[in-house]
């Protein structure tokens, strides 16, 4: 059996395996699945480290040159230029309210989770929520799946276990809601932490599953349960692909586990990882207490 090729690309893209995603086919045509994997090649091009800005717009192109170019297209193209440090909140404020009430599903799904994704990391978490839970974002599970990194972040598991109750009623077998089940889990440590485990290592055993962000999510769970030299080979594996020693959830691990160099490779490749502000600020806070003190001889 033939396996779907926009199928494919997405469990690529959902499982990390980003390089392997690059490799997809992705001739431009009339098939509304051809735009769709588009859309996820050029995505994990931006989801590289540094991002892949070019190569991503390039994708893009032909559909930004149809009369009248897709909303999901220009979206992910925005975002692309918001990486290049190009202000475009606005225009994907735009995009979403123009969204509203659309009857393609996969267009206001990929526009509400991209645009979130900039709210996000903006800061402006309340519109990145609000963006998520409006329209069909309740119940796709893209959006879904990161309200719950959100929510996460912000140490709201009881939200978080109710967005993932909310995705097993919708999707219960997806790699997406594994994943969610999975970052609960490392959250939550105790019995949970070992579906973390197990998730991870599934993802570990693939052809092309042994790629940083994996290796830094296995490593984690490794490191949760105790098993601190298995976690530190991982890490070292995956500091040696290529980038891999300037992603930050690498650099974040390895810094946990003490490896020697790691605190300040996080600080200086990752200085907006959230272990890299939390350090940043426990840094300062120490030195600030610090200097109220003197030494006498």
């Amino acid at each position: 059996m033939e396996l779907d090729p926009l199928y494919h690309v997405k469990q690529l893209f959902y499982q990390a395996a980003i390089e392997e995603a690059l490799t997809q086919p992705h001739t431009p045509s009339d098939d509304p699945s051809s735009l769709h994997r588009a859309l996820y090649i050029a995505r994990s091009h931006l989801s590289l480290t540094p991002p892949d800005i070019s190569s991503a717009k390039s994708i893009l192109s032909p559909f930004l040159s149809l009369p009248e170019p897709p909303l999901s297209v220009r979206t992910v193209d925005a975002f692309a230029s918001h990486l290049a440090g190009e202000d475009k909140v606005d225009e994907l404020r735009d995009y979403v309210l123009e969204v509203e009430g659309i009857e393609d599903e996969v267009e206001e799904s990929t526009v509400r989770v991209v645009s979130s994704t900039v709210f996000i990391l903006l800061g402006e978490v309340e519109e990145g929520v609000a963006t998520l839970n409006e329209g069909r974002g309740k119940e796709d599970l893209e959006c879904l799946a990161l309200l719950v990194q959100l929510l996460l972040s912000l140490d709201r598991r009881d939200l978080a276990q109710s967005t993932y109750n909310t995705a097993k009623r919708i999707g219960n077998d997806s790699t997406l809601v594994q994943a969610i089940e999975a970052w609960i889990g490392l959250k939550s440590g105790a019995r949970p932490l070992h579906q973390s485990y197990y998730f991870y290592e599934e993802l570990y055993q693939l052809p092309s599953g042994r790629t940083p962000p994996v290796l830094a999510s296995h490593a984690a769970a490794h490191l949760l349960l105790g098993h601190v030299d298995e976690a530190k080979a991982d890490i070292l594996e995956a500091s040696q692909k290529e980038n891999g020693d300037k992603q930050g959830d690498v650099l974040a691990v390895g810094t946990s586990l003490g490896i020697e160099g790691y605190a300040e490779k996080l600080a200086s490749n990752a200085p907006q990882h959230p272990f890299a502000i939390d350090l940043a600020e426990k840094s300062k806070l120490f030195d600030d207490a610090a200097s109220k003190f003197a030494i006498t001889a």
